[in-house]
């Protein structure tokens, strides 16, 4: 008669497996922990410039705008009507540096937290009052029309001459200086965009931007700041910035 074997020997080889199996996983964790600490002690505008905290950002940040940002922007950046491009390096709001980026993932845009963005919103000029914030006069519709070949002549486009001197008139008397400048170049600190390099949000045809004019625009971006770790809020920025055609490596 056969001996009969001991299980003790396959018992311990059972254990060792799993002891090695949570050594490893705890060495994982703590290697994970330790590069999201470098993640957030690291200057944000210089991570892109630094190969192992730029592939660990981008790692985390890419699921992480997958799973929250996707959804309007698009999963390849590229947004729609509404909904900014992230790929082309128009910044409408900062210079698109990963610290602005971040500053608006965490508090948002018009988001309702008191951190967020909401120096400006685009007036409703068809309205008997266009501002809130500020008296600015309501626009009559050939005034509209006017403004819009002015807007249209920015872009390089083709625009009725007269109408486009008329226009001049009017962004004077409407206040568009105050936002956009008296060059119509835009500001950053205040979210104004652009008016003469042919990016256009809403849609570039005659007919948005007269719904612009009239109508107004006032964009929302949520608030992450209860929902995201720092550390995802981080690494997402620096995968928004990733997708511009102009990345920032420095300061």
């Amino acid at each position: 008669m056969l001996p009969i074997l001991s299980r003790k020997p396959v018992r311990w080889v059972a254990v060792l497996i799993v002891v090695a199996g949570l050594l490893l996983y705890a060495g994982l964790t703590a290697r994970r922990h330790s590069r999201e600490a470098d993640l957030l002690r690291a200057d944000p505008d210089l991570i892109l410039a630094k190969p192992g905290l730029r592939d660990a950002a981008l790692n985390i940040g890419h699921g992480v705008f997958e799973q929250h940002c996707a959804g309007c922007h698009g999963t390849e950046g590229r947004g729609s009507p509404g909904e900014p491009d992230l790929t082309d390096a128009d910044w409408i709001y900062g210079e698109g540096r990963v610290s602005e980026i971040e500053a608006i993932v965490r508090y948002g845009i018009r988001s309702g937290n008191p951190k967020g963005w909401n120096l400006a919103s685009m007036p409703v000029y068809a309205s008997v009052r266009p501002y809130v914030a500020e008296p600015l006069p309501s626009l009559a519709p050939g005034e509209v029309d006017d403004v819009v070949q002015l807007l249209l002549s920015f872009e390089g486009r083709a625009a009725d001459a007269q109408a486009v001197e008329r226009g001049r008139a009017v962004y004077a008397k409407a206040g568009c200086w105050d936002c956009h400048g008296n060059d119509a170049r835009g500001e950053g600190a205040v979210g104004a965009p652009d008016l003469r390099d042919a990016i256009t949000l809403y849609g570039g045809t005659a007919m948005a931007l007269r719904q612009s004019v009239e109508h107004g625009r006032r964009g929302v971006s949520p608030s992450f700041a209860g929902t995201l770790t720092s550390t995802e809020i981080r690494a997402v920025a620096v995968y928004v910035k990733s997708l511009s055609h102009g990345v920032m490596e420095g300061p």
